[in-house]
């Protein structure tokens, strides 16, 4: 029996929802991604790939996708809850741009406003509209004017 360059190729570890899989590295369909977990992931369900300081991407499943050792992967996550100013928005994403924050009320914030991040017993965060901000539930934000002139009439 012979074994073939390609039988022999090293595996990689890649994470599905923070559990490792040893996988052929290379071009993979994301409905072989969709198998590895134990049970498979449902067709109803999308697969995110997990990029660090950038927007994660959702998979086509009708794509594949170039694995590379230690990629990250992820299923679809339940919603997270944040406020803007009082107001309670849920989102579905682990991380958001400033703009797409900004985004979320019904109007936008509007362009003389600034968006702050809410840091409990710290000074608080202005978040510009490149930022990408880390999710977690509860989180919240406030708008304030981006330009306070003093003795200013209206």
């Amino acid at each position: 029996m012979s074994t073939t360059p390609e039988s022999r190729a090293a595996k990689i570890t890649i994470h599905i929802d923070k559990q490792p899989y040893k996988i052929k590295p290379g071009l993979t369909p994301v409905t072989k991604l969709r198998q590895l977990p134990e049970p498979p992931v449902p067709a109803g369900r999308d697969i995110w790939l997990d990029i660090d300081d950038a927007q994660d991407e959702i998979l086509d499943n009708e794509g594949s996708i170039d694995l590379a050792d230690g990629m990250r992967f992820f299923t679809e996550i339940d919603g997270i809850t944040i406020r803007i100013d009082r107001v309670e928005y849920e989102v579905f994403q682990r991380k958001m741009t400033g703009a797409e924050l900004r985004a979320l009320p019904s109007p936008d914030v509007a362009a003389d406003r600034d968006l702050w991040r809410d840091v409990p017993d710290k000074r608080d965060v202005k978040v510009q509209d490149e930022d990408i901000v880390r999710l977690k539930d509860g989180m919240r934000f406030f708008t304030a004017p981006g330009r306070i002139n003093p003795g200013a009439r209206p």
